[in-house]
């Protein structure tokens, strides 16, 4: 990296001044991630329709980019109908899906009982309530807040300064966490809790708390190893890199008093793989005075990671019985209905149709599996389009860029979220939801930046002319042909 004084005027240009989109985007992420991070419970009706409130501001963030930026952009709009067309498609399936209600009633005598009614399978259905509307337009307004971050931001810098500062508020939730353990505290923060003691800081589960950990804990480590390949960047000790790996390190060693056996073996494992990045970064390319004290102390930590995840994948687990029939039930809801499945937040409602035995009279509302879940209610349509679309921006990024370190590891981190969505559902929380698009949004819009201008990235005509009096900035509308400094 080029030192401050070197920097090209356009690009410090770039660098130094946030549009009045990008000040808002800022502004409201962080809200939303204070909103998700300190209030865990995820069927909190106040935070979800707060988040709805803040969702609707999208249109205006993306209104105000594109009458405020400096440069010329034409796919501002086909960007914003691409990257949330998943959300639209799960929410017309859903809305479609109320004409046909799979659930019914019979009456036998003075006995009323729940019955599943025979339904169309070619067409969507619901089994919804009036609860289920709040909490599906809560989860679209966070996947559309989060999309605008692959949209708007138009320098690395955006970035340089937002991750720190979500960064710390993952870390903070964290030494909650830690500090409630310490004082033996029976319940979540701010939360009723379920009556158990899988709980951790703000989360009533544990389980979506070792997501939410794995997330962030790869998103420090990432930016301690950014900071260390500046040219000047200041000495390890000296500069913030011991702060991001103490974050990191905090992070993923609460992996060790979380009761959720897997989720927490796979915290546990990804923070394994982050130190002993960090230890190979450090003996290649690491001008530090003290790379190879550092690289071996986080080799250590990487191997002390490692031995905690194996043991817990092999702990025994008290309810791995109820998980399977919980699994074994959704799966068959998928057998039974497999083109869109039954509609969003239907597989409670279902269960009692389709659970063992063991499971009557108890009341579950997850299958221990998003996968297994997701295709329960959205069958394999829904599976196809968010598949399809992940893996669509994933070898996107492979096939053009692949080499950018920041997006890797932070990719990591996201990866690691859909290995525990086999086993567990991290994606019910809000918190887990908002941070794994958040973090996977700005991973895609980092690679982009690093290789090309913006004006190249956001318009499919960098050059052509258009009539100042459109915008309320002058356009950059030529080929950048400035002599560096």
């Amino acid at each position: 990296m080029a030192k401050s004084d070197h920097i090209l005027p356009r690009d410090k240009l770039l660098r130094d001044n946030f549009t009045p989109a990008e000040t808002l985007l800022f502004g409201v992420t962080l809200i939303m991630a204070s909103m998700v991070n300190w209030i865990g419970d995820p069927r909190s009706f106040w935070l979800l329709g707060s988040l709805l409130i803040i969702g609707c501001l999208t249109p205006v963030i993306l209104k105000t980019h594109e009458q405020t930026h400096p440069f010329f952009i034409d796919l501002l709009w086909p960007k914003f109908w691409v990257c949330t067309a998943p959300a639209w498609i799960f929410l017309l399936q859903f809305i479609i899906g109320l004409i046909q209600n799979p659930l019914g009633t019979l009456i036998l005598g003075e006995s009323i009982f729940n019955i599943v009614q025979p339904i169309n399978i070619w067409l969507p259905s619901s089994a919804s309530d009036s609860s289920t509307w709040v909490t599906i337009l809560g989860f679209v307004a966070i996947y559309l807040l989060t999309s605008t971050l692959y949209i708007v931001p138009k320098s690395r810098s955006y970035f340089e300064r937002i991750l720190p500062l979500l960064c710390f508020g993952a870390v903070f939730v964290g030494f909650i966490g830690y500090i409630q353990k310490g004082l033996g505290l029976t319940k979540p923060i701010f939360t009723n809790g379920t009556g158990a003691n899988d709980f951790f800081a703000y989360f009533p589960y544990d389980g979506h708390w070792a997501a939410f950990a794995t997330l962030w804990c790869c998103a420090c480590i990432a930016m301690l190893l950014l900071s260390n390949r500046y040219d000047d960047s200041l000495p390890f000790i000296q500069s913030v890199g011991p702060w991001y790996l103490t974050g990191g390190i905090l992070l993923g060693a609460s992996g060790m008093l979380v009761e959720a056996l897997l989720p927490s073996a796979v915290l546990l494992l990804t923070l394994s793989v982050m130190l002993l990045i960090t230890t190979v970064d450090f003996l290649t390319n690491s001008k530090d005075i003290h790379r190879k004290s550092i690289a071996l102390s986080s080799g250590l930590a990487a191997c002390l990671s490692f031995a905690g995840g194996i043991v817990r994948i092999f702990q025994d687990d008290a309810f791995s019985s109820n998980m399977f029939y919980l699994r074994s039930a959704a799966f068959d809801m998928f057998k039974a209905n497999p083109i869109f499945g039954w509609g969003f937040d239907s597989y409670s409602k279902l269960l009692p149709f389709y659970s063992n035995d063991l499971l009557v009279g108890q009341k579950y509302e997850r299958a221990s599996s998003d996968l297994l879940q997701f295709l329960a209610e959205f069958g394999i349509f829904g599976a196809l389009i968010s598949l399809g679309f992940l893996i669509a921006f994933i070898l996107r990024y492979l096939l053009r860029f692949r080499n950018i370190r920041l997006t890797n590891h932070l990719l990591i981190g996201c990866g690691s979220v859909l290995l525990i969505a086999l086993c567990d559902v991290p994606f019910m929380s809000p918190a887990v939801f908002f941070s794994f698009f958040t973090i996977f949004f700005i991973a895609l819009r980092w690679a982009d930046l690093s290789r090309n201008k913006i004006d190249e990235v956001d318009a499919h005509r960098p050059h052509l002319i258009t009539a100042e009096t459109k915008r309320r900035v002058p356009l950059f509308n030529k080929q950048y042909e400035e002599e560096e400094k």
